[in-house]
């Protein structure tokens, strides 16, 4: 199962983010989570004018929804994207506010392996966030990314930026509301892996926001 290709997976990307929110885009998510595959699937009119309005399908002649010819060959993968990430959304609430919202989505999506929507999601904070949150930010982020190039089959990729992130998190200490001391070791031991050329490490559990102090 092959990467989307860039239109397609920023769009989802997009639209993953949108659905954290009850409306037509999480409706959206859980109408294309439905429809397995490249297959015709029979879906209702308001899902049916959902998924056309992304462009991706068509209408065939008895009227049942299927993807374009152009995207066929990348329904299995946007399948399983769109279920791991209609999992996410489904029945979704909010658990606190402000930073601790934002870790608690990023631990969600890191949960079903949608580290690309990690990066996405923290970016935005990432450029407002003052120091020391801001290198604790960008060291998630890019340790998200070197999950997402490791899914990708790009070990060197994923070990150049896993150390980046890994000594950016470590160097920022506790600016953000997380436990990363074991989260930190599992990472370095990937790094260990990764630089001795073994088996394709573990991908260690995304870290929890820790609750407010009283």
């Amino acid at each position: 199962m092959g990467p989307l290709p860039l239109p397609l997976r920023n769009r989802l990307a997009d639209l993953i983010l949108e659905a954290f929110e009850p409306g037509e885009a999480r409706a959206t998510l859980l109408a294309l989570a439905a429809v397995s595959g490249a297959a015709a699937g029979p879906v209702d009119a308001a899902d049916a004018r959902r998924l056309l309005a992304l462009g991706w399908f068509e209408s065939d002649a008895s009227g049942r929804i299927r993807l374009l010819g152009a995207h066929r060959a990348h329904g299995p993968a946007l399948a399983e994207r769109s279920r791991r990430a209609a999992s996410v959304a489904r029945d979704w609430r909010d658990r606190g506010v402000g930073m601790l919202r934002l870790l608690d989505r990023a631990a969600a999506l890191a949960r079903h392996g949608l580290f690309f929507e990690v990066h996405e999601l923290l970016e935005p904070a990432w450029f407002q966030a003052p120091e020391p949150a801001r290198t604790a930010l960008q060291g998630l982020i890019q340790v998200a990314v070197a999950f997402h190039h490791l899914e990708s089959g790009n070990r060197e990729g994923a070990r150049s930026v896993l150390a980046l992130g890994v000594a950016k998190v470590e160097g920022a200490g506790a600016a953000l509301p997380l436990e990363t001391a074991a989260w930190l070791d599992g990472l370095r031991a990937m790094l260990s892996t990764l630089a001795a050329g073994g088996a394709p490490p573990a991908i260690p559990g995304w870290p929890l926001p820790l609750p407010p102090r009283p």
